[in-house]
């Protein structure tokens, strides 16, 4: 019984631990394109819509960053939502193959960027380290 006691409270806390929008920001949620010298489409789906924009907004500073540009400029966004479906976990809806499936609103949000080494006086231009630092440290993402 009391060993039972600690394998509950040890599932209860990896359960929560695991919570939180650090676990939404990872490979699976994004994608990036090569589309020319400096130019990249970057793709971030998952979460909710507030916060999709950002952590896309994250993996272009972090794209960034890693191709050896400090700037990067938003010359093309483009927001909206998916509908996923996915099968019923229930027993009793195996033996129902016409009933419908479970519908997920699922949110993404795609930039194209042209990446620069120093930030351009004639057009807006993102900090890459800045945007960065802020928003890992807003969502808490390691």
């Amino acid at each position: 019984m009391f060993q039972l006691k600690y394998l509950l409270l040890i599932c209860v806390i990896f359960g929560v631990s695991g919570c939180g929008v650090g676990t939404l920001y990872g490979p699976s949620y994004y994608d990036d394109t090569n589309l020319g010298e400096g130019l990249r489409r970057v793709t971030f789906k998952g979460g909710y819509h507030p916060a999709t924009g950002e952590l896309c907004l994250l993996r272009c500073a972090e794209v960034c960053l890693e191709e050896g540009f400090s700037f990067f400029e938003v010359v093309d966004s483009e927001t909206g939502s998916s509908l996923e479906g996915h099968g019923s976990t229930y027993p009793f809806d195996q033996h129902y193959p016409a009933r419908d499936r479970f519908m997920d609103d699922v949110p993404f949000v795609a930039k194209t960027i042209r990446m620069l080494k120093k930030k351009s006086d004639q057009s807006f231009a993102y900090n890459a380290k800045e945007i960065k630092s802020s928003l890992r440290r807003k969502y808490k993402v390691k």
